[in-house]
């Protein structure tokens, strides 16, 4: 697969939208994907989860990597793990939009690993939704140095299942976890995420203050490691609610390798 090679290009934020993300902790860029290549994507996961007997369609982690799914493709899933590589993770306008935000220089934005959930409607998976959870506290990072890149595949709102966040939570630093949860590993019907709703900080100022976050398919949600979010359950009748998603960090910055996430520093460029 040839690389995609749009770095001479790269997308400009506004001092509007740099400055929205300083003070809400996300942004939302739209159009980062055609829907072409959001139906492409979709496709290859939906693949996959044929190929790989996921019939319950749960969560998948680090289809980028060959020597992770070897069991389910042997030698022949090298278009696979490089599309999920070079398309998704390395995807030029998610890298340079995450590199204006962090003020960081080519090269230093490197990725931890790959995530895909299908939130498949009327599938087992479908009723799962998010406690309210810092995505900076699996990571092992400083908060400062981590942000999430989402790309929504399809339309996402209430009733599919879409986020909700708590804009300017990420200035509150690292909000205690009643319990840790296990994540894309738990089980069916279970509310994964580190829940944070018990800490007092998180009561007192933002308990019941949380605003939906519907987005447009296509579009490039960046999330701050420290800002709260969670999401609802999908309780459609057959929209699907795919998304991709994946944690990145400044390069040399401390990080937590994980039980199941296997993190690593994976060049971006």
């Amino acid at each position: 697969m040839a690389e995609k090679t749009l770095f001479d290009k790269p997308t400009i934020l506004t001092p509007e939208q740099v400055r929205f993300y300083q003070d809400n902790g996300y942004l939302e860029v739209r159009n980062a994907l055609s829907v072409s290549e959001c139906k492409k994507a979709v496709k290859v996961f939906e693949r996959h989860a044929r190929r790989s007997g996921n019939v319950e369609y749960k969560a998948v982690m680090n289809l980028d990597r060959p020597e992770e799914w070897r069991h389910v493709y042997g030698p022949n899933g090298h278009w696979t793990h490089s599309y999920v590589r070079l398309m998704l993770a390395r995807n030029p306008v998610l890298v340079t939009v995450l590199e204006t935000l962090h003020g960081l220089e080519p090269g230093q934005l490197v990725l931890m690993q790959t995530m895909f959930l299908y939130k498949k409607a009327q599938t087992e998976y479908a009723p799962q939704a998010w406690n309210p959870h810092q995505d900076g506290c699996y990571h092992g990072s400083p908060f400062e140095a981590t942000l999430t890149g989402n790309l929504a595949l399809t339309d996402q709102d209430r009733e599919n299942g879409c986020m909700f966040i708590h804009p300017g939570s990420h200035k509150e630093g690292h909000f205690l976890e009643s319990e840790r949860k296990t994540s894309f590993h738990e089980g069916r019907n279970s509310r994964p995420g580190h829940d944070v709703s018990n800490d007092p900080i998180y009561k007192e100022r933002y308990a019941g203050k949380e605003i939906e976050l519907p987005l447009q398919q296509g579009s490039l949600l960046v999330l701050h490691g420290g800002v709260v979010h969670g999401s609802y359950p999908n309780l459609s009748k057959g929209r699907d609610r795919p998304m991709y998603l994946a944690p990145y960090k400044t390069l040399g910055v401390p990080f937590s390798y994980g039980t199941d996430g296997k993190r690593m520093e994976i060049p971006t460029r």
